[in-house]
């Protein structure tokens, strides 16, 4: 990690070719601290040694940048990008092109599995995470369905996370304000160890969000937007004994706030203006057997239910409620066993299965909701995963790491509809196998090849009802799963230590991807009908980089995200609308110790998309744009107060007027941003 801890996710390089060749010369010591992340394979592993795409985003870069939704977290990422407009009940999360439930999401492992174009997608409060990491590419070899793009997997805070040495409580207390839109929070969590019957630790934590409405870029004002959040959290960990730990948890949060049924659109005269509150309650208990003396048992194992409601009271016209339930129940366990740990062969063999329900009903004024239909899903997944790796070989030093999961699921409605059958199974086959070849101490090349798919969503399959006017729904329970056939990455990495100068860092990780998907399932739309089938076959490719350089005489970060990439429809020829435009993030991180502060700019330039379907009426352009933002953190040395922070930024620095892709709407506008942190 870089000096005072504030590093970017992977210190890659930003003058690649220069210093490629100092390389040469300069090879990384073995031991260097990397970041550690078990998305991609499940198990802990070096992001340096990972042949997935793979970016960490730790706790101190969230409060940095002060994240109000889950988009603020994103930030400065190759391949990520949110749609859905400003409202944070509105987000859709983007990954290479692919969108809503194509990605996977999760909390502390549990699946956050509602999905509506809509309604939103994540309803999660940033100052509950202490960690997030980001697979960029096909996951379901250990993820199942809904992993074809990339999987998003958030970890909540420990008591770990705040206890010092020795230390049996804590307090930690934060509080902030927002001026894009008067957003006034404040954060409390008290923290603490005990030694009764074997050990452990506790934390509670609350925040509490109230705003107005959002202020766009150039001034205008985004009527109903504004909210009021509860979000809590209550972790107990107990280990009795050395190598056992349980954990019990529960998540909450609340959301309430004025705004249109299709959230991610306008207030206007013919849009229904509801007055909606958004619950959601997770709980989870964990179990985990880690010895380092036994190599055939590294077991984990949790069961969850993730329960999320959505009121809707229509305001100024009939008063009619809406309530959509969806929930997911799910159990996962997965164990590890080493073989051969000896001087060139090490064998770490994975296994696992994995069950979870999900379940949705609606209803529309007491009755049932036909764009909601009442439906329950089965899944069941085992998977198989060996991470081989071969030190000093006479073909050099290698990691091999094959995969391979089979998933059942069966989907029904519990209302058939007359006449059409109302359920429906299959079973998916996904395989994966990544290569590492390291061809020195500084060098990793890196190639992927992986299938993944996505089960029909309950809309898809049974959503009927008026569409609009005299269109209707049609349900279409034969619905195929979407796969991706064929998913190709090879990619490079470098590190280096005093390269440029004594005690510098640097390190560059770019990529190559080629994906081609099949049986897409889009909306096809009739004068009179609504369905939806699985009409096209897609292919999606482009290039990531992620470059940074650590410079110990200026005391300064540098780091720069690349991401481009095209997608076409291969039966019509025409572009995926899906794909953002190309773009280029440069972030610059200055150190003043001596002070106690760091600065940080960090500019945006995003390319105009102009690869749209000429097919669909009224499809524009996006136009391109730059957007900036600055912060400034501070640890002021006053007496008696060692643990107090002080947090400001701006965000949209110039007051920008822009629209992110896939968005109706602008995004905020300047937003000046403070933030205190005391911990005592």
């Amino acid at each position: 990690m870089a000096a005072h801890g504030t590093p970017r996710r992977l210190r890659p390089l930003t003058l690649a070719g220069a210093i490629a060749a100092a390389l040469w010369h300069n090879a990384a010591a073995d031991d260097r601290l990397d970041a550690i992340s078990v998305t991609a394979t499940r198990s802990e592993r070096s992001l340096f040694d990972t042949p997935d795409t793979v970016t960490h985003i730790d706790q101190q870069e969230i409060e940095r940048d002060q994240a109000q939704k889950l988009s603020d977290v994103f930030k400065g990422v190759p391949g990520v990008s949110f749609g859905g407009g400003p409202r944070a009940v509105a987000e859709q999360p983007n990954i290479r092109g692919m969108s809503g439930n194509r990605i996977l999401i999760t909390i502390d492992g549990a699946r956050q599995n509602f999905d509506s174009g809509h309604k939103g997608r994540v309803f999660v409060e940033p100052e509950l995470l202490k960690a997030v990491d980001v697979l960029r590419g096909p996951g379901s070899a250990v993820y199942g369905s809904g992993a074809m793009g990339g999987v998003i997997a958030m970890t909540t805070k420990d008591a770990a996370d705040f206890l010092e040495p020795g230390q049996k409580f804590g307090v930690r207390l934060k509080a902030g304000y927002q001026d894009v839109n008067h957003d006034r929070f404040g954060t409390g969590i008290a923290f603490g160890a005990f030694d009764a019957i074997g050990g452990g630790d506790y934390l509670l934590s609350v925040t509490r969000n109230v705003t107005d409405d959002i202020r766009l870029g150039g001034g205008e004002t985004l009527d109903d937007s504004a909210e009021s959040a509860w979000a809590g959290l209550a972790k107990l960990n107990w280990t009795p004994g050395d190598s056992q730990r349980f954990t019990l948890s529960r998540q909450y949060t609340f959301d309430s706030g004025e705004v249109p049924a299709q959230a991610n659109q306008e207030t206007s005269a013919t849009a229904v203006l509801t007055d909606r509150e958004t619950e959601v309650t997770l709980d989870r208990l964990g179990y985990r057997y880690s010895n380092p003396n036994n190599t055939w048992l590294d077991l984990d194992a949790f069961v969850y239910n993730n329960a999320q409601t959505i009121r809707e009271k229509r305001i100024g016209t009939d008063g009619r409620l809406d309530v959509i339930d969806f929930d997911t129940r799910g159990i996962d366990v997965h164990n590890a066993t080493v073989f051969g740990a000896g001087v060139h062969m090490r064998q770490r063999f994975s296994y696992g299965v994995e069950y979870y329900r999900d379940r949705m009903n609606g209803s529309r004024g007491g009755a049932a909701n036909d764009a909601f239909p009442d439906a329950n899903a089965d899944f069941y997944g085992a998977y198989l995963q060996d991470e081989i790796s071969l030190r000093n070989t006479a073909l050099g030093s290698w990691e091999l790491i094959p995969g391979l999961r089979l998933d059942s699921y069966e989907s029904q409605a519990d209302h058939p509809i007359s006449g059409v059958a109302d359920s429906t199974s299959e079973r998916q086959l996904s395989p994966k196998l990544g290569v590492i070849y390291k061809a020195a101490s500084w060098l990793n090349l890196s190639f992927n090849y992986g299938q993944a798919f996505r089960a029909p969503s309950f809309q898809e399959l049974y959503v009927s009802g008026v569409h609009f006017g005299a269109n209707e729904f049609q349900p279409n329970p034969d619905l195929k799963p979407e796969r991706l056939t064929s998913g190709l990455e090879l990619g490079v990495r470098m590190r280096g230590d005093s390269l440029l100068e004594s005690n510098d860092r640097a390190e560059l990780r770019a990529s190559v991807y080629h994906n081609e998907y099949k049986d897409f399932i889009e909306s096809v739309v009739t004068a009179s009908s609504t369905r939806f089938e699985n009409v096209s076959r897609a292919r999606i490719q482009g290039a990531e980089l992620e470059a940074s350089y650590y410079s110990a005489s200026l005391d300064l970060d540098t780091n720069v995200a690349v991401s481009v990439s095209t997608g076409e429809d291969t039966e019509t020829n025409q572009p995926l609308d899906s794909i953002p435009g190309n773009s280029l993030t440069l972030t610059l991180q200055k150190y003043l110790p001596e002070h106690g502060m760091s600065l940080g700019w960090r500019s945006a330039f995003h390319q105009r998309q102009d690869r749209i379907n000429d097919n669909i009426i009224g499809n524009q352009p996006t136009p391109g744009y730059t957007v900036s933002d600055v912060w400034l953190t501070w640890l002021p040395a006053v007496e008696k107060l060692d643990d107090l922070q002080v947090i400001a930024g701006i965000d949209n620095l110039f007051d920008k007027r822009y629209t992110p892709h896939l968005s109706e709407l602008p995004a905020p506008g300047r937003n000046v941003k403070v933030s205190v942190i005391l911990q005592f």
